[in-house]
């Protein structure tokens, strides 16, 4: 029992070191103005981690820094303004997304969390309506005709991880508006900073952002493609990885049932939280049957005469 507390002690310590929150307040801007890559540097550096910016005599994709308060001027001219009025825990700076880039972290970290809220411009678009976008809850589109949705409607944002090869590690999903649910009070924009969990993700050097709507046209969505974000956090702190010469786990990612070929000793599995999962003694070969345990990211720690060998699994 000894052994097992400390290992799990080990093992928590690893994720809560070092951690780095990107706030964006290392951004020098005045109050209710924006940057929008004018300058045509084609980035931005905040909290030790680069943001891509696309500007081609406009903002044409990929991140910009803004403290603009605005939230009630509707359509694309304010493009810039997080619905909130501030960014997250009442700062000034926050960052605003549009279209498809990455967050680039410089190596391999461990993220733990995200805040995030819609912009004034998406937001009002999708409680009003306008020449592209439906009002969300109507079953017609923007033109007046029925767009067989029965008004279920949905944004959300899909949060992709991927490693230092660009390997995708997964994927978290965030729900900025919803009104599928069977009592229409339940229905929501959001128009606050969620804080978004991110340790699912595992070891990332990257993150790609994708919006969907429920909203389509031949263009693709009519929801306007920005969401606003702040107060990332990451640590330096690193998962030790596998050794194949002491440990293999196959087939991975599995459904849930998992062989590990090691040397004899004692397997322990762990969620990315630390919390520990399952343990049992294995000879050589073991099963380990996850079943039972939600889709997601794992851990598997063999421990042998050997040494400590590692691995991140993938439930699906």
């Amino acid at each position: 029992m000894k052994k097992m507390l400390l290992a799990v002690s080990v093992f928590c310590i690893q994720y809560t070191q070092a951690q780095t929150v990107v706030t964006f307040d290392d951004l020098t801007l005045a109050p209710n103005t924006h940057w929008d890559g004018s300058d045509s540097t084609g980035g931005f550096t905040s909290g030790g981690v680069y943001f891509e910016n696309s500007y081609s005599g406009y903002w044409s994709g990929g991140f910009i820094y803004s403290s603009s308060t605005d939230v009630t001027t509707a359509g694309y001219t304010n493009d810039f303004s997080a619905f909130t009025g501030t960014g997250g825990n009442g700062s000034q700076n926050y960052a605003v997304n549009y279209g498809n880039s990455s967050i680039d972290f410089g190596s391999e970290k461990v993220l733990s969390s995200i805040q995030l809220t819609n912009t004034t411009y998406a937001a009002i678009s999708m409680r009003d309506g306008d020449a592209f976008g439906k009002v969300f809850g109507s079953p017609n589109n923007a033109q007046g005709n029925p767009d067989g949705t029965n008004g279920e409607d949905w944004f959300r944002l899909l949060i992709i991880g991927k490693d230092a090869q660009s390997n995708t590690t997964d994927t978290v999903v965030f729900y900025l508006a919803d009104y599928r649910f069977a009592t229409n009070a339940q229905d929501y924009i959001v128009n606050t900073w969620q804080t978004v969990d991110l340790t699912s993700l595992g070891e990332v050097q990257f993150l790609e952002f994708e919006l969907e709507s429920s909203d389509v046209g031949s263009w693709g969505i009519n929801t306007p493609a920005y969401f606003a974000l702040d107060n990332i956090t990451y640590g330096t702190a690193s998962l030790n990885k596998l050794s194949l010469a002491s440990q293999e786990v196959y087939p991975n990612p599995s459904t849930g049932k998992f062989t590990v070929k090691s040397a004899n000793g004692q397997i322990n599995v762990y969620a990315l939280s630390g919390e520990l999962i399952l343990s049992q003694q294995t000879n050589g070969i073991q099963e380990i049957d996850l079943s039972a345990v939600q889709a997601g990211t794992y851990l598997i720690e063999t421990s042998t005469s050997e040494g400590i060998a590692r691995t991140r699994i993938s439930k699906i």
